[in-house]
């Protein structure tokens, strides 16, 4: 049998220091890899995010644009009824923005007592005069013309953007576009007495014309003292304020002889766009025209005058209106209904 080789010790201690340390040497080049690895993808994910985040949507649909509006003008007794609106329900997102170049009505807009949809369909329709659906008692600034009897939509709502007809007395003024003050200033003097009743009748139908955007008073003059439509100034024509006139005008008598020079001065003191002067003229002062010219002016105030049933003042009366860039009419018995 042969023995075992006898093995130093020492020896063998050498011998584990002589040899390569193969399996760390690999294990640190793995390790250096994976971390190599990771830290190219970090970069990598890092730069797309760059790229990429602040191009990407929002979405914002929740989010919708504030709308401010002003009401203005006077709102009558008959304004809108809460309770007869329907709720309203927010637009969505294509009818707040529209088509390039369209617009795009909205068909869950809110609504009036009607049923139809408050507001213009067309955004140029409101420019226009047309295309919406008037909202009784309130308009919105900027919006509609007026025009013809009702004035359009913000005309009889409170505001005007340009002119329609003219306010119409005795068939005098209507040629006078985009008036928005109007005095009367009418005889009542003792011989006016016999047919002062067709006069209050063509006050009253006068100023039942008139639109809710334009404002009156009236002034009736004697020898004596002006007396002037409470509340002695002009008003806007709102249902409430003719009916207060037509109460007035129905305690009106006349009496005295003919001074028209107080209640002129006074109607030019409120500046109106448009003064009629009523008168049979009898006893006129021939100095008139001289005191109109420094009362007006400036001539802001364009001066209708109407020979009533007399042409005695019927020169100055013309002589009145041509210089003070009105127009004159003669009113006889068969004008009179």
């Amino acid at each position: 049998m042969q023995a075992s080789p006898v093995i130093d010790p020492v020896d063998s201690d050498l011998a584990e220091v002589a040899a390569p340390p193969l399996l760390s040497i690999a294990g640190v080049k793995v390790l250096a890899a994976w971390l190599i690895s990771l830290a190219l993808h970090a970069c990598a994910l890092g730069a797309m995010l760059l790229i990429v985040f602040p191009f990407a949507s929002h979405d914002r649909s929740d989010e919708l644009p504030v709308v401010h509006a002003q009401v203005v003008g006077d709102i009558d007794a008959r304004g809108v009824n809460p309770s007869e609106t329907a709720d309203y329900s927010p637009p969505s997102r294509t009818t707040q923005l529209g088509e390039m170049g369209r617009f795009t009505p909205n068909p869950t807009a809110a609504v009036g007592p009607t049923g139809a949809p408050l507001g213009t369909t067309d955004p140029l329709a409101a420019l226009r005069g047309g295309g919406t659906t008037k909202t009784p008692g309130m308009s919105v600034i900027g919006i509609g013309p007026g025009g013809g009897e009702g004035g359009g939509d913000a005309a009889r709502y409170g505001l005007t953007v340009g002119g329609g007809a003219g306010p119409e007395f005795f068939g005098l003024g209507g040629s006078a576009p985009g008036v928005r003050s109007i005095v009367y200033v009418v005889d009542r003097s003792g011989s006016m007495i016999d047919t002062f009743n067709h006069v209050r009748a063509e006050l009253k139908r006068s100023i039942s014309a008139l639109r809710r955007s334009q404002k009156f008073h009236v002034i009736f003059f004697n020898s004596g003292e002006p007396l002037e439509n409470p509340p002695a100034k002009l008003v806007n024509a709102i249902e409430a304020n003719k009916e207060q006139f037509f109460e007035f005008l129905a305690g009106v008598t006349p009496m005295g002889s003919t001074r028209p020079e107080r209640a002129l001065r006074r109607a030019l003191a409120l500046e109106p766009d448009l003064l009629y002067l009523l008168s049979d003229g009898i006893t006129f002062d021939p100095d008139l025209p001289r005191k109109l010219d420094d009362w007006n002016r400036s001539r802001r105030t364009k001066i209708y005058t109407i020979a009533y049933l007399d042409e005695g003042g019927r020169r100055l009366l013309e002589a009145i209106a041509r210089e003070n860039g009105g127009e004159f009419k003669f009113v006889s018995d068969d004008d009179l209904p």
